[in-house]
């Protein structure tokens, strides 16, 4: 069985699509029968386990290697810098047993383990007003580096796959385009609605955003919406789940709770930060329809969770979010904040008890959930062996 790594770096739930990407990816890999990968995570002996704590069960290697700032961190840094290659983290690798690394940077040219890079999105191509020169110069050079040097590159989409095509040049034999699968945890405690509604202090119907509080993700509209419905008499809720940092505006929360208060809408639009995993899943199932206004994704996880719960959707008219097609949705120019109010008017129409879903997932959602999961594990299995085979052609069977 082949082994293949990914170096889970995250310190905190500051990226919390980030880390269900992976929670997501690793167990429809398990899943997979017959499979011939065989995933291990590779983390510093200070990063927490408890990140963790919803994935399947898996191997896990801790290294120094991995912790920033420390002496063996530095060397390997050093010798990195001084060869252009990373040959004290190949060679770790190599001792584990690791034939392939998965969504990490290259190790540098003519490295004995293969890379497959991964790059989420383009979003610094299409909305540059939102980075820093410096920023836009360093995604520049870290993709470009990808797209010259790694094995294969994973992206998550037919519009990345373009952009990568576009602005990078990449073969498209060298593409492999992972559209990630949203899998629930067997053993997700999930709230019905009364214990939701005395938990979070609410009562009624209501919309759910969990999304991020960054500044693509564009809830300002939302708050616009709200303001012009409230204007024509209609009392809406909204429940926005997610971290409040904006590491590229440190203000832009500030700015938005001013922006609520401002418009008078702050009995409607509330926030409730950051929650468990079973708390969001329960908020998804109970609300009227789930929101997201973004102005730019790259595979949105909120989309695809609701997508798995057969919930219905409100979404900004933006490509990706097209691509993924939900049966269930109403689509509005992210721009536009009556169209959004429109569609929040005609799924209130449809959510005719005010009581949002009922049960998170039938027998049938959870037969095609299953099906698209060992889908989207085989197409990942593909690119491993792809990149661990470069000569073959392998194929994996389709079950």
């Amino acid at each position: 069985m082949i082994k293949v790594a990914f170096v889970f770096g995250f310190r905190n739930e500051n990226w919390l699509g980030g880390i269900n990407y992976y929670r997501n990816l690793i167990s429809a890999i398990k899943s997979l029968p017959d499979r011939k990968i065989d995933p291990v995570i590779l983390i510093g002996t200070r990063g927490s386990e408890d990140l963790l704590r919803d994935f399947p069960q898996l191997e896990v290697v801790k290294t120094t290697l991995l912790d920033r700032r420390h002496p063996s961190w530095f060397f390997r840094k050093l010798l990195y810098r001084i060869s252009g290659r990373d040959i004290v983290f190949e060679k770790f690798l190599i001792k584990n047993g690791v034939s392939v690394l998965s969504h990490h940077h290259p190790l540098g040219k003519r490295a004995r383990v293969p890379v497959m890079g991964w790059i989420p999105d383009f979003q610094h191509k299409h909305l540059p007003e939102l980075f820093s020169e410096i920023e836009l110069k360093s995604r520049d050079k870290w993709y470009g580096e990808i797209a010259s040097q790694c094995s294969r590159i994973i992206v998550s989409s037919d519009h990345a796959r373009k952009d990568l095509e576009k602005y990078f040049q990449v073969e498209a034999r060298r593409i492999s385009v992972l559209k990630f699968v949203v899998d629930y945890p067997k053993d997700l405690d999930l709230l019905d609605r009364a214990a939701l509604e005395e938990k979070f202090s609410f009562e009624g119907g209501y919309f759910h955003l969990p999304n991020q509080f960054w500044q693509h993700k564009n809830h300002e509209i939302v708050v616009d919406a709200l303001k012009i419905l409230k204007d024509k008499g209609q009392k809406v809720v909204v429940l926005a789940t997610g971290n409040t940092v904006d590491y590229r505006k440190k203000d832009h929360f500030n700015w938005l709770c001013k922006k609520i208060e401002e418009a008078g809408v702050a009995d409607g639009f509330r926030i409730l930060g950051v929650v468990s995993y079973g708390d969001l899943v329960s908020l998804m199932v109970h609300s009227a329809a789930v929101i997201n206004p973004s102005r730019f994704e790259g595979w949105s996880t909120t989309v695809e969770e609701a997508k798995t719960l057969d919930k219905p959707v409100i979404l900004s008219r933006i490509e990706v979010h097209q691509e993924q097609a939900p049966k269930n949705a109403l689509y509005f120019d992210p721009k536009n904040a009556s169209e959004l109010a429109d569609c929040i008017s005609k799924a209130l129409l449809c959510d005719t008890r005010g009581k949002g879903g009922g049960f998170p997932l039938n027998d049938l959602a959870v037969s095609n959930n299953f099906a698209q999961r060992i889908a989207f594990a085989n197409e990942f299995q593909e690119a491993v062996l792809a990149a661990a085979y470069p000569q073959e052609k392998v194929h994996s069977p389709m079950l």
